[in-house]
C-alpha cells in the first residue's frame, strides 16, 4: 500500500493527487505499515514507518513549514534571502506568520505601530526588509530537477501592488524557460532544507538581485471554480508523472 499524506490546508490538491495516482491517502495516521509515502505538506507523525522510501521526510517538512527557521537555514547555506530584522528602523518591512498558505500571512509594515500590531495581534513571528520587486517566480523542483516554472502576474482585478497573492488579483503564468541562475537558486533552496521536492518562491528585485522567499511543500495545483468543479494547473500532471515513476521504482 502506497500512501499520500496531506495537511488539511492542502487537502484539495492532496485528494486529487490521491485519485489520479490511485493510491490511499488522507490526514490520518495509518493503521498498518505503508510501502511508500508521499508527504504533501504534512508534518504529522506516522505510527508505522514506511517499508520503502518517503518523499519529503517529516524533518524536512518541519524545516520548510516553519518559515522563520527555513529562512535561517537557507541563509546559513548561503542561499540569498531578504535581510531579517527584529525591530522597525524606519524602512519598509514585511511581517510574516510562521505558517501560511496561498500567499496569506504577509503584512506590509510602514511604522512602529504596524510592527507592534503585526507582532502582537497578527501573530507575525518574523520580519524582513521589503525588497522592491520587478518579477516574482515559482519554481517547482523534484529531486534536483526543475519540472515547472511560472511567473506571478497581476490580473485586471488586482487590489495590491505589494502583497501578491490570488486574493489580491495575482496569478501564476507558466513559462517555457527561465534564467540559469534562478534554476540554480531554486535547487539550492530545496536541497538545503533536506526536501525531495518543493515549489520555490523567488523574487527578482528592481536591482536584478534574486531572493528566495520560501519553499512550499504542498503547492496548490488545483483551482476550485465557482460552480464547484475543479481545474488542474499545468504542473499537476507533471507531479503525477514524477510521483508515478517514483512509486514504480
Amino acid at each position: 500500500m502506497n500512501y499520500i499524506l496531506w495537511h488539511t490546508n492542502s487537502s484539495v490538491t492532496g485528494k486529487e493527487l490521491k485519485r489520479v495516482l490511485g493510491i490511499d491517502g488522507g490526514t490520518e495516521e495509518l493503521d498498518s505499515r505503508p510501502d511508500k509515502v508521499i508527504r504533501w505538506g504534512s508534518r504529522a507523525d506516522l505510527r508505522f514507518n514506511a517499508r520503502g522510501a518517503v518523499l519529503n521526510r517529516k524533518e524536512a517538512c518541519n524545516n520548510a513549514g516553519n518559515k522563520q527557521r527555513a529562512l535561517e537555514l537557507m541563509a546559513a547555506a548561503h542561499v540569498n534571502v531578504p535581510p531579517a530584522t527584529d525591530r522597525f528602523n524606519g524602512e519598509l518591512l514585511i511581517g510574516r506568520t510562521d505558517s501560511h498558505m496561498q500567499g496569506r500571512g504577509a503584512f506590509m509594515i510602514t511604522s512602529q505601530r504596524d510592527f507592534d500590531l503585526a507582532k502582537n495581534n497578527l501573530n507575525c513571528s518574523h520580519f524582513m526588509k521589503y525588497i522592491p520587486t520587478d518579477r516574482e517566480y515559482r519554481i517547482h523542483v523534484f529531486r534536483n530537477e526543475v519540472i515547472a516554472m511560472s511567473e506571478k502576474r497581476m490580473t485586471d482585478h488586482c487590489t495590491s501592488l505589494h502583497i501578491r497573492n490570488f486574493e489580491t488579483g495575482w496569478v501564476f503564468h507558466y513559462l517555457d524557460g527561465i534564467a540559469p541562475e534562478i534554476v540554480t537558486l531554486a535547487k539550492s533552496a530545496v536541497s538545503c532544507l533536506g526536501l525531495d521536492f518543493g515549489a520555490v518562491d523567488i523574487i527578482k528585485s528592481v536591482n536584478s538581485n534574486l531572493y528566495v522567499l520560501e519553499v512550499n511543500t504542498a503547492p496548490s495545483l488545483v483551482k476550485v471554480r465557482e460552480d464547484g468543479t475543479i481545474e488542474l494547473m499545468p504542473a499537476f500532471q507533471i507531479y503525477v508523472e514524477k510521483f508515478q515513476a517514483w512509486l514504480r521504482s
